[in-house]
């Protein structure tokens, strides 16, 4: 099968995988040379780096030998026996190492055993109360560490004038090799330099012919002269279907403009009827407003407060005064932003009458943890309809009754506020239709709100205080059913909204 490089994908696979075989193979050439340079430096060392600690770990040995022989310090026998593991340790590494000294390696090895062997007699006498054999294995033991120690320094001095020969003579063919190298380098690249700029060249001078027809076509110029290329690749059918491009385009163009005069009209007529519904959902939302006349309620409230002062009904009294605020604090627009403390203020009073409506059924608690999160603006009836949502259909439901806790505190970055109640609670679907649905996705139907004062329900709390923060994560919600359920508003604390008239 005749192999051609009639695809850009061959040529640049061709060319790349030459390139890389000869930089692939210099390379592997050079990590070889250097690791059998390095493995023979290690090799040259190595055996003085352990001989060196062998004299220490022999030192150590003895040390700790005298001190257990004169304290019979625990401590001292465990670091003896320590050091003369090392010590056999590493003589036998140096037989790996030393091959060609087997006789001086065997002979250490012998005088190491004799050392180890009668140190361990020496600690046995020691345990035993035998003092003259202890002594008599002491002196033995020093004497053969002293015969240990001039083998050592003899095997050093040995090794010391080979690896200095040896040294001298990896120093001069590395000269040599070194040399080989860079003539290899500077061979590699000139020949990569060469294939770089042929393929550059081949590859890039039909692509800058497209480039120039495309940049007159981009300043609308469409007469340009077709693109010929002759080589037999991608860049030839690119270049064919550009030209077809070319004159599909001056049509398309046309039929646009066609098209964009039809569009602009409907999209005239789609904005007036925006116009039209933003103003009927106006118009209703005014004609709910309007069905209640705040004034003469708050006239007849405080008739009512008044009339209860006069016949001395003082609960009546704080009744009516508890349901005429909550009632302003309801009637108010949503649009405006009220502080933290006038969210507390308003759910206090709807708790006071709420006390009035179920006695003991309901117990109340309300806890300040920094009074500074007071001053933040958030929107207005929040807390309410959550805490309303607990009486009626957290605690309310249950014939015991239950317990209703509402905190206010800091995290890291925003301000907290937990209602809990110990009511029946709820499933998961509830609280995962809730939220969907204040997505603007399907919920589930909501239970009918009875005994509901604001007729806001949670939902719309999640809506307007998205809309408010311009964030979704400003409310969390978990329960459980026949336990209770909890709810956290987050107040972000770096969005500036601190009201500094308090």
């Amino acid at each position: 099968m005749k192999f051609s490089l009639n695809t850009i994908r061959k040529k640049m696979l061709f060319y790349f995988l030459m390139s890389i075989a000869l930089v692939s193979s210099v390379s592997v050439y050079l990590s070889i040379n250097s690791n059998k340079f390095f493995r023979k430096i290690d090799a040259m060392f190595l055996s003085s780096v352990l001989l060196e600690d062998m004299q220490n770990y022999l030192a150590e040995s003895e040390k700790n030998l005298v001190l257990f022989i004169r304290t019979k310090d625990s401590d001292s026998k465990n670091n003896y026996q320590l050091n003369a593991d090392l010590l056999n340790e590493n003589a036998e590494k140096l037989k790996n190492i030393l091959l060609a000294d087997d006789y001086n390696i065997e002979r250490l090895t012998n005088l190491i055993d004799t050392f180890t062997e009668n140190a361990e007699d020496a600690i046995y006498a020691k345990q035993g109360r035998d003092a003259n054999t202890m002594r008599e294995k002491y002196n033995y033991v020093h004497q053969v560490g002293k015969y240990i120690m001039e083998e050592i320094q003899w095997l050093n001095l040995q090794q010391l004038e080979q690896n200095t020969e040896y040294y001298s003579a990896l120093a001069r063919n590395n000269i040599i090799v070194q040399k080989a190298n860079l003539v290899m380098i500077v061979d590699i690249l000139v020949l990569s330099c060469i294939i770089i700029f042929y393929i550059t060249y081949k590859m890039t001078d039909p692509i800058m012919k497209l480039s120039q027809s495309a940049e007159e076509i981009s300043k609308g110029n469409f007469d340009v002269d077709e693109v010929i290329v002759t080589s037999e690749d991608e860049i030839k059918i690119m270049a064919e279907a550009f030209n077809k491009m070319k004159s599909s385009v001056r049509n398309y163009i046309q039929e646009l403009h066609n098209k964009s005069e039809i569009e602009s009209k409907l999209m005239e007529k789609e904005m007036q009827n925006l116009k039209m519904q933003t103003l009927l959902n106006n118009a209703e939302l005014q004609s709910l407003q309007s069905q209640i006349n705040p004034h003469f309620l708050f006239n007849t409230l405080n008739a009512g407060v008044q009339l209860a002062m006069m016949e001395e009904a003082d609960q009546t009294s704080c009744f009516l005064e508890n349901l005429a605020a909550v009632f302003r604090y309801n009637v108010r627009r949503l649009d405006k932003e009220v502080t933290l403390n006038d969210e507390i203020n308003s759910v206090c009073a709807y708790i006071d009458l709420m006390k009035v409506r179920f006695g003991d059924m309901i117990s109340f608690g309300v806890e300040i943890k920094d009074e500074e999160l007071m001053q933040l603006n958030m929107p207005p009836l929040i807390l309410q309809p959550i805490v309303e949502n607990a009486c009626i259909h957290g605690i309310g439901e249950r014939e015991e009754g239950g317990r209703i806790d509402i905190r206010v505190f800091r995290d890291e970055e925003d301000g907290l506020i937990e209602i809990i109640d110990n009511g029946v609670g709820m499933g998961k679907e509830v609280i995962d239709g809730i939220i969907d649905k204040a997505s603007g996705g399907e919920a589930m139907p909501e239970k009918p709100k009875k005994g509901h004062t604001t007729g806001i329900g949670i939902t719309n709390v999640i809506q307007r205080l998205r809309l408010y923060y311009k964030k979704d994560d400003v409310i969390d919600i978990s329960s459980v059913k026949g336990e209770g359920t909890r709810i956290v508003v987050r107040i972000p604390t770096q969005e500036g909204k601190i009201c500094t008239s308090l």
